[in-house]
């Protein structure tokens, strides 16, 4: 607790400029969002009678992703840390952006999104942005993963970017949760020293909550898939480029605590899917929010229920963050 109060201390200035930063260039960036949007037809239309069902009931601009994605490439500069694993964070999001934008207008097949989704990865990791190593939980000294480590990153980087999408179904649900996220992924960054990490995190949440004002039911804009995955691939590249400047078994227990709801998702949407014998990448309504809405639950109390539980978890992951050094 003590390394937190010192960075806030040492940095008090910075925390709350690159907080407003954030949320300055959202405020700017979500309302051309939205008209460029509406200009080019990159809309979330209601449900015909061909396409998969929606909730929406009125076409809402899909376009959130050039608010984030555009917000991030300011804060990228101004932070100023071009190191080679900052560098191909940043390709790798604009890969992720690029053909997501594609597919919010034009729509992609599943085999090209996680074309982009795994070129993406690959770029984060062949710049640096890798598990290595954790402690032994059982004894003393590290764990080396070798090439293990290579695998499950691409997995945990194109698991989480997925998971965030999936949860991206009702308004404010994705963004909410992700501004939860960074928030409690910048403490434990303050908490290791992690100073550029921390200060793009702080600028991330700022630039959530200045979205959520248009995105939070009932919503003007919403993320797309390209909004959705962009917040998924940074919080996961940006979890592992962490390791928190050191090897611990909480650099993996944490992001999977904070980001457990969007995980647990992903996890139950596959088992769903495989056991009534479809494709585990099938859409359908049956999540969780779905399930809840469909019980009578209004959008806004079921993403209170999610933030709720997303702080909660998140709050644990902490104590156990500051038990471990």
């Amino acid at each position: 607790m003590k390394e937190i109060f010192d960075f806030v201390l040492k940095y008090r200035l910075d925390v709350r400029l690159y907080f407003l930063y954030g949320f300055f260039f959202s405020s700017f960036f979500t309302p051309l969002a939205i008209y460029i949007g509406k200009r080019f037809g990159i809309i979330d239309k209601p449900r015909g009678k061909e396409e998969r069902k929606k909730i929406n009931m009125v076409p809402i601009p899909r376009s959130g992703g050039i608010a984030i994605y555009c917000s991030l490439v300011v804060l990228f500069l101004i932070i100023g840390n071009f190191s080679r694993q900052f560098i191909g964070i940043i390709i790798g999001a604009t890969i992720i952006f690029v053909g997501m934008l594609i597919d919010d207008k034009r729509g992609l097949s599943v085999a090209q999104k996680f074309t982009l989704q795994f070129a993406a990865a690959f770029v984060a990791i062949f710049t640096g942005t890798k598990f290595i190593a954790v402690s032994n939980p059982f004894g003393e000294g590290m764990i080396q993963l070798g090439f293990l480590g290579t695998i499950f990153t691409v997995l945990w980087i194109v698991g989480v970017t997925n998971a965030i999408n999936i949860i991206d179904g009702l308004d404010g649900l994705a963004s909410g949760v992700a501004t939860i996220s960074s928030v409690f992924i910048a403490i434990i960054a303050m908490y290791k020293g992690n100073t550029s990490l921390a200060f793009l995190l702080l600028g991330l949440s700022g630039v959530l909550i200045a979205f959520l004002i248009y995105n939070f039911y009932p919503a003007r804009i919403i993320l797309g898939d390209s909004g959705a995955e962009i917040l998924g691939f940074m919080l996961a590249t940006i979890s592992v480029a962490g390791a928190y400047k050191t090897a611990t078994l909480i650099s993996i227990v944490f992001p999977l605590l904070t980001l457990g709801i969007p995980i647990t998702e992903v996890f139950t949407s596959i088992i769903r899917r495989l056991r009534s014998g479809t494709s585990p990448f099938k859409y359908d309504t049956d999540h969780i929010h779905y399930i809840l809405l469909k019980k009578g639950w209004s959008q806004r109390r079921i993403a209170s229920f999610y933030y709720f539980v997303t702080v909660m978890l998140s709050f644990v992951g902490v104590l156990l963050a500051f038990g471990f050094k």
